[in-house]
């Protein structure tokens, strides 16, 4: 590793599904995407930053858009950068969950959210934190300062909530399907402390999306 070139880290969102077009949650439902997610990723693919290791989330609609983004390179997939398990609530809308008690917890306190047979907001956040510790030290002891991980809206914006520059929380976020954010690190020792970010830019421009 060049231990002066820094280290850059670029989250990308999957491309929109039609699962996500029908406004449905899906965590752990593998669903493809659709051909409108194709579209914007082929235009954010032709901007991206470089990457030496992609590293993505092993479901269908992840595995599809780093094949976009990256159809050159090899990728490594990983269980533990899947959205968060939503367990009953998979594959409905909000609409039809709002007589649940989970959902209008989650709604009115998502870090109290623990669908029934799914996962709590606390061991997503566990599941994800010893997923980024092990890539960040992996990436730090093979020399690699450039990385890309192609996941789910979840994952990114808890990502952002622990390594961008500015503090905001979960879901001040809103990474967009299809497109991407970078981080940069000056300091290699800060990388793998996990300290947060240099700096961060978007690729291309975030801008306010639900889901």
């Amino acid at each position: 590793m060049e231990r002066n070139s820094g280290v850059v880290l670029s989250l990308y969102r999957h491309g929109l599904t039609t699962a996500n077009q029908a406004k449905q949650y899906i965590g752990w439902t593998d669903a493809p995407l659709a051909p409108e997610g194709l579209e914007v990723l082929m235009k954010t693919a032709q901007f991206r930053p470089e990457a030496d290791r992609v590293i993505v989330s092993d479901l269908t609609r992840c595995v599809e858009s780093a094949e976009q983004l990256f159809p050159e390179q090899k990728k490594i997939y990983h269980k533990g950068l899947r959205e968060v398990n939503f367990g009953e609530w998979e594959g409905k809308t909000a609409d039809e969950l709002m007589s649940r008690l989970d959902f209008s917890t989650w709604l009115s306190d998502p870090e109290k959210m623990e669908p029934e047979n799914g996962e709590s907001f606390f061991d997503f956040t566990k599941r994800l934190g010893g997923t980024w510790d092990m890539i960040r030290e992996w990436c730090f002891q093979d020399g690699v300062n450039k990385i890309a991980i192609v996941s789910h809206g979840g994952p990114i914006r808890q990502l952002l909530v622990n390594l961008a520059p500015e503090r905001k929380n979960f879901w001040d976020w809103k990474p967009l399907h299809g497109q991407g954010v970078t981080l940069f690190w000056s300091d290699h020792d800060a990388f793998r402390r996990g300290e947060r970010c240099t700096l961060l830019s978007a690729v291309p421009i975030m801008e306010k999306e639900n889901g």
